[in-house]
């Protein structure tokens, strides 16, 4: 089951840190506006170019397409319960599946308009799509009980489909492709265990090169622009999984949470892992190779979630792109600009509880997988009230002492750095009792 976490407002958070509990050891996150509603009411996949961000929806038998700022540029409709979609490689078509009309549409980015449709058999019902060597991969349904991989050759002048003649999936395939691997489809089960598979494509059929019964119901899987792994999202884990491509063995784990939905990454490698959450966080930042998270997102409207495959990268990695869907029923779009800057935890300590009329010392440490300036201080706030600020030293400590009024009797300590051109905010918050 999945968890759905309540939060008032519109609002996209924007630091690192968890809200503590009274008396306890905890951080909280600084915010800023964001958020914008769409004029869809479905989802099934963000994707994102230089100019533009896609969104299939449907439910709403289209795709919308915004610009980096979230403004809608035009709404495709008519596209027949639109899904899976990707992008040729100089963006100027973008393909999207149809099944409700067993095709796959065929759209010219520069004007969005759909210019041919490509059909794919009666009852495919094609869902994910990628393109490797020339041609466009689209797992669809066999049989009644079967789905495959079936292939579209681009390069002929009239384009000739070619379904799988031995199905071994049992729900539609996510299909994922790089250029780093440019002979190379990966396939993951979506909906049964029957695993994930890198075929080599090369040779103009699908000849299986690794295969791992290790994962099973993939909501979201990208393979890294060097070609030399695949990263999925496994909804029932709480961690997403890195895959070496040459034989599916697990090279690492990103400790993510629950539950794993999406997957993106930019052109460097840079990866942004989404998960539905029931805690504090939606989107864990990771550079390429390592597994500390240099930067975490929170996307807090009321009632709200981030969607299965619903993150998407700028290419050069300057803007990430997420998509959440409130109770509400309409789908939001959230930009986040400064990406590239690192998450700012704050950590506080103080005692439970405190004689009334006597100082109480509040400790803590700022930290972040970038180092911070040499000099820095941090705002503090009692209950609202401005205190002094307090000098950080260079190990990230500081402490300050406060006395309260003595009808204060439960005061909430509040510490802010402010952030700075590597950092992006972040404050704690911890309370205590004075007890006469």
């Amino acid at each position: 089951m999945r968890l759905r976490r309540r939060a008032a407002g519109v609002v996209l958070i924007l630091a690192a840190a968890s809200f503590p509990l009274l008396g306890a050891p905890g951080t909280a996150a600084a915010q800023a506006q964001g958020g914008i509603v769409l004029p869809v009411r479905s989802h099934w996949q963000t994707l994102a170019d230089s100019r533009q961000v896609y969104l299939s929806a449907p439910g709403d038998d289209a795709v919308l397409a915004t610009d980096h700022d979230g403004q809608v540029v035009k709404k495709v409709e008519g596209l027949d319960g639109a899904r899976g979609m990707t992008e040729s490689a100089d963006e100027s078509t973008l393909y999207v599946a149809l099944p409700d009309a067993d095709a796959i549409s065929v759209i010219d980015t520069a004007t969005l308009t759909e210019t041919r449709r490509i059909p794919t058999g009666a009852g495919t019902a094609p869902e994910s799509l990628a393109l490797v060597g020339g041609r466009l991969f689209f797992g669809y349904q066999a049989t009644d009980f079967d789905a495959g991989i079936g292939s579209v050759t681009l390069t002929d002048a009239t384009p000739t489909v070619a379904l799988d003649t031995s199905p071994v999936w049992y729900g539609k395939p996510r299909l994922a492709s790089s250029p780093g691997a440019p002979d190379r489809l990966v396939a993951a089960e979506s909906q049964g265990a029957l695993g994930m598979r890198v075929y080599d494509v090369s040779s103009g059929t699908l000849r299986e090169t690794a295969y791992s019964d290790a994962i099973a119901d993939v909501e979201d899987v990208a393979v890294t622009p060097d070609g030399s792994s695949v990263i999925t999202a496994n909804g029932s884990n709480y961690y997403h999984q890195r895959w070496r491509l040459s034989d599916l063995t697990e090279e690492a784990r990103y400790e993510t949470g629950p539950y794993p939905n999406s997957v993106a990454l930019d052109s460097h490698g840079t990866l942004a892992a989404g998960i539905v959450a029931g805690g504090d966080w939606d989107l864990y930042v990771y550079r390429p190779g390592e597994t500390d998270a240099y930067r975490t997102v929170a996307l807090s409207p009321g009632y709200a979630d981030l969607v299965d495959r619903g993150v998407a990268w700028a290419p050069d990695g300057n803007r990430l792109f997420a998509t959440r869907f409130p109770y509400s029923g309409e789908v939001v779009l959230d930009v986040i600009t400064d990406i590239a800057k690192a998450s700012s935890t704050i950590t506080l300590s103080a005692p439970p509880t405190n004689p009334v009329g006597t100082p109480v010392t509040v400790t803590g440490k700022l930290t972040s997988l970038v180092a911070f300036p040499k000099h820095k201080t941090v705002t503090v706030t009692r209950s609202g009230v401005a205190l002094p600020d307090v000098k950080v030293a260079r190990d990230g400590t500081f402490r300050f002492t406060d006395t309260p009024p003595d009808w204060n009797t439960y005061p909430q300590y509040t510490v802010t750095y402010a952030g700075d051109a590597r950092h992006v905010s972040g404050s704690g918050t911890v309370m205590v009792e004075f007890v006469s």
